[in-house]
């Protein structure tokens, strides 16, 4: 068992292809670093991922879990798993990322500049696309509390070259000290899917830690290739997990805007042609105020 200080947590759920492209990105810094270690915890997968892990002749622990517990939940082992073993920070990364070879270094480097910073994420690309931006640190439109990517589909020209604190930093990529989990917890499973990053950042800082953005560092992702943008799944729990957000984070000012705007919430989607937005929307508004959280199984 080597000494580590620095883990990194993958979730892999049904994407072994995705998860391979994400573990070989990081097999240059495990080799040259013998003080980090990758963990990736398998999410009860149904297509033969872990056996097909464990063939694998790569540096890495594997978790199995015996049912899906979603984003949170499955990182939280994860994070448990690294918590137990000493680690110093833990650097969530979603499956479907690769990572540059010095980009936990450059990571690191800026979480350890001051103790306040408790939280550090990269310059994203999305993958497969020449110099086009995903991600340059997340913030809050504060009259609705959506969250919102900058950078989003921009063309990098060094516009978001300085580093800089934001509201949030996204889960595809954020690294974390020790002592943030022990201080405000780890992941909110109720949430299951979505949203677990921005709560967790909030939570953060509320305790009064910073979540930095660091530009030098970068990761290219291929974003919603495990729960596709647009379908049941995303917007059920992006709609029921946006209105706990709120509950949680928002301003009482937000808040009462907010439920206030339900009636006509429901009303509009009444109206709309897209059978899934309409129905999952609606289900996700019913079942937060019926206040079932964690896992539901409608699609």
């Amino acid at each position: 068992m080597r000494s580590t200080s620095l883990f990194v947590v993958i979730i892999n759920w049904n994407r072994k292809d995705l998860t391979l492209a994400c573990l070989k990105s990081l097999q240059p810094v495990v080799k040259r670093r013998k003080d980090v270690s990758v963990i990736v915890v398998d999410n009860n997968s149904s297509d033969n991922s872990v056996t097909f892990l464990k063939r694998l002749k790569l540096e890495f622990v594997l978790i199995e879990n015996k049912k899906n517990l979603g984003w949170a939940g499955g990182n939280n082992v994860g994070i448990r798993y690294a918590l137990r073993r000493g680690a110093s920070a833990i650097f969530i990364l979603a499956n479907d990322a690769v990572v540059t070879e010095d980009a936990l270094d450059i990571l690191e480097k800026r979480l350890n500049m001051d103790k306040k910073i408790g939280i550090v994420g990269p310059k994203i690309y999305f993958a497969g696309k020449k110099n086009v931006l995903a991600n340059a640190g997340g913030f809050i439109m504060k009259h609705r509390y959506f969250g919102y990517d900058r950078g989003m589909h921009q063309v990098d020209n060094g516009q978001y070259d300085s580093p800089i604190a934001v509201d949030f930093i996204t889960g595809a990529a954020m690294l974390i000290k020790r002592e943030l989990f022990e201080k405000v917890g780890l992941f909110d499973e109720e949430l299951f899917i979505y949203y677990e990053d921005g709560d967790l950042c909030f939570r953060a800082r509320k305790n009064g830690y910073i979540c930095f953005f660091e530009p030098k560092a970068n990761v290219y992702h291929v974003g919603g290739a495990t729960t596709k943008f647009g379908s049941a799944l995303h917007v059920y729990y992006t709609t029921r997990n946006h209105l706990r957000f709120i509950e949680k984070h928002a301003p009482f000012s937000v808040k009462v805007r907010e439920f206030l705007r339900t009636p006509k919430t429901i009303y509009e989607l009444l109206k709309s042609k897209n059978r899934i937005v309409k129905k999952y929307t609606l289900l996700g508004i019913r079942d937060y105020y019926l206040r079932k959280f964690g896992q539901q199984t409608y699609w």
